[in-house]
């Protein structure tokens, strides 16, 4: 009888051990959350939009807090954390 109930202690913390382990490799890495990004059309880049820098630049001088920009279908799409 005791072997029996030694086993089921055993099982026990085997299934605990399995259920306390986070999936993290053992890394003990924290997880980070990412930043939602905002985008909108820029307002004063009015010709087609052909450099990500030139686009990028433009943004960054706009009014609005905007971060970056790129263009996107010709057009010059600005950036920034929400």
């Amino acid at each position: 009888m005791e072997l029996k109930s030694r086993a089921t202690v055993c099982a026990l913390l085997l299934m605990l051990l399995l259920l306390s382990h986070d999936g993290n490799n053992g890394g003990g890495t924290a997880m980070v959350a990412e930043a939602r990004v905002c985008m909108g059309k820029s307002q004063h880049h009015s010709f087609p939009c052909i450099s990500d820098r030139l686009c990028s630049n433009e943004c960054v001088k706009e009014e609005g807090g905007w971060t970056a920009g790129y263009c996107h279908l010709r057009y010059c799409r600005c950036q920034k954390a929400c």
